[in-house]
């Protein structure tokens, strides 16, 4: 099992693909992390797109967020991809997993988002090792204002075409308090900063993820929702 004393973790496990050029979501400011270091880390896909990202809390079971349910098209088998660096490279670490089933939160709403948490389980269970780790999310109300979060996924790097990272990459980024998100200075309730939702970024304004952040009140874990807002200034956070 990985565990993480230092920061909290904030995984992107969202995003929506429409084409390889091109697609809606994204790490800025952010570095290549080293080669399997995030075992827990699960790629969800169908006709070999990359649809969502989940992290493996059980050789049977992927969390990942709700609304990635809906993305997929009637009658395509997707997939989860295990103990992947590269999307593109044929890795002997990778192993994987046809769908079982989809387990939505039952109170998730997808306008405004609230409760965007899933479980997926496999029909097969992994086989646990040096890339393929479980990850168990902590239990607490909620992640304070000024708490580091680092933001995993295989995002884009680029805000002006949010082409695909195939790599998978990370950003440490700071949470920011729903009530100065929330100000005139900030997003002036528009949207209005719940608390199933976090507000986090760069102070220097160079670091983001540009997603929408929801989660169950009651876990110190946050999956990422969709593309909503993208910003790399001081006052606008991402959200």
């Amino acid at each position: 099992m990985t565990t993480f004393s230092s920061f909290f973790l904030c995984f992107l496990i969202a995003g929506m693909y429409m084409t390889p050029e091109c697609f809606n979501m994204e790490i800025v400011g952010g570095r290549e992390v080293s080669p399997h270091s995030k075992p827990f880390m699960a790629s969800i896909q169908y006709s070999g797109h990359h649809i969502c990202g989940g992290v493996l809390i059980h050789p049977q079971w992927v969390l990942t967020a709700a609304h990635c349910y809906y993305r997929f098209a009637k009658g395509q088998s997707a997939k989860v991809v295990l103990g992947a660096h590269s999307l593109s490279k044929n890795e002997a670490s990778k192993q994987t997993f046809e769908i079982k089933k989809f387990i939505p939160f039952p109170r998730f709403t997808s306008d405004p988002k609230s409760n965007d948490i899933m479980l997926v389980e496999l029909r097969k269970a992994a086989k646990l090792n040096n890339h393929i780790q479980l990850l168990h999310p902590r239990s607490k109300n909620d992640i304070r204002a000024g708490t580091k979060c680092q933001v995993i996924g295989w995002g884009a790097t680029d805000p002006d075409c949010l082409s695909p990272s195939d790599t998978l990459r990370e950003v440490t980024v700071t949470v920011i308090s729903r009530k100065v998100c929330n100000s005139r200075s900030y997003y002036n309730h528009d949207p209005i900063i719940t608390k199933t939702m976090l507000c986090a970024g760069d102070t220097r304004g160079q670091k983001d993820s540009c997603q929408v952040r929801t989660s169950h009140s009651n876990r110190h874990f946050r999956v990422l929702s969709s593309l909503k807002f993208c910003t790399l200034t001081q006052r606008r956070k991402g959200v």
